[in-house]
């Protein structure tokens, strides 16, 4: 072989024929001509290899800690919430009192008399004359209030002055 022939068959051996996996799925693609050799992923620096090994070495020193703790399990079924402990203010105020909850409201239905039920709006206009605002559970619950603080002897007395109704929906 001579020189040239040489020269013309080493860049020929060189290039990699592509491998059918490889091949283009649209007629446009293959026209195209196929890279020479495929991109590599960028090497991981050594710093950053030394990085991650100081890493997993703290974390498996923690576990090991963690794990050699012995402590009592607790007997509660339930967790129990803790309360969140409250920022101060920048200006250093004290904390404000955390909040009761609210009781849970409960709705009913009650059958009255008309007459009794007319005095309630005539105890409203009273406590209005008196300058204050008042609705109509909030008297139902006062005169609850009342009848709690009787002794047992009035109580009875109280109740043998209400009439008994029949209960359930009016027929029609």
């Amino acid at each position: 072989m001579s020189e040239q022939q040489k020269k013309s068959a080493a860049p020929a051996a060189e290039v990699p024929a592509p491998v059918a996996a490889e091949a283009p799925a649209t007629a446009a693609a293959e026209a195209a001509p196929a890279p020479a050799t495929r991109a590599r992923k960028p090497r991981k620096s050594p710093s950053v290899d030394e990085t991650v090994a100081r890493h997993q070495k703290v974390l498996a020193e923690a576990l090991e800690q963690a794990q050699a703790i012995k402590y009592d399990q607790p007997q509660v079924l339930a967790p129990v919430k803790a309360a969140k402990p409250r920022k101060t203010d920048r200006g250093g105020k004290a904390e404000k009192p955390a909040k009761a909850k609210k009781p849970r409201l409960v709705r009913d239905s009650y059958a009255m008399p008309e007459a009794e039920y007319a005095r309630i709006g005539e105890l409203k206009k009273r406590v209005a004359a008196l300058g204050g605002e008042v609705k109509k559970s909030e008297l139902l619950r006062a005169g609850i209030a009342v009848l709690a603080g009787l002794d047992d002897a009035e109580l009875q007395t109280v109740l043998a002055g209400v009439e008994r109704i029949k209960t359930g929906r009016p027929a029609k």
